[in-house]
């Protein structure tokens, strides 16, 4: 892959988003100094990402309050070359959540059971639980040592390779 090589990357990207089952995520505390921090099963539909998360932890209850958060995929430690220079993808992303009532829950929710088994089946009705819509606002992706991207919009787009100044 030459220095800059979008399709190539979107590709990098698309295959290290398509084989995440779960994000790590961050959102300001209320009461701490330090971010609150968690993890979350999420679906890509029509390349938005979803998670259902409960308002009972307080990574949640931080995302909700500040209707934005940082997100992070990372390569499984088995499948890296090397550990250093795991592949991964940081963005941060503000948050819709969808009515209950509406059919778009629904369909989320059966993608949800689809992909992850029937623990949604038995949580989908738990109403400290919320389907939050992610919408990317842009990012960094690291497919190695000096292999670092600027990511930019919802559709986490390729822009430039960061280097140092």
């Amino acid at each position: 892959m030459s220095d800059f090589d979008e399709a190539a990357l979107s590709a990098e990207r698309d295959d290290l988003l398509g084989s995440a089952r779960t994000l790590l995520m961050s959102a300001a505390g209320e009461d701490r100094d330090l971010p609150e921090m968690g993890v979350t099963p999420m679906v890509r539909l029509d390349d938005a990402f979803y998670i259902y998360p409960s308002h009972l932890s307080a990574h949640v209850r931080a995302m909700l309050a500040a209707g934005k958060a940082a997100f992070l995929v990372i390569e499984d430690e088995g499948k890296a070359q090397n550990i250093w220079a795991r592949r991964r993808i940081k963005f941060d992303a503000e948050l819709s959540e969808i009515e209950r009532k509406n059919d778009e829950f629904d369909r989320v929710c059966d993608a949800f059971a689809t992909a992850h088994g029937p623990t949604m089946g038995l949580i989908r009705d738990f109403t400290d639980f919320h389907l939050l819509r992610l919408r990317p606002t842009g990012g960094v992706m690291v497919l190695g040592f000096a292999k670092a991207y600027r990511l930019e919009g919802e559709a986490l787009r390729v822009t430039a390779h960061l280097r140092a100044s």
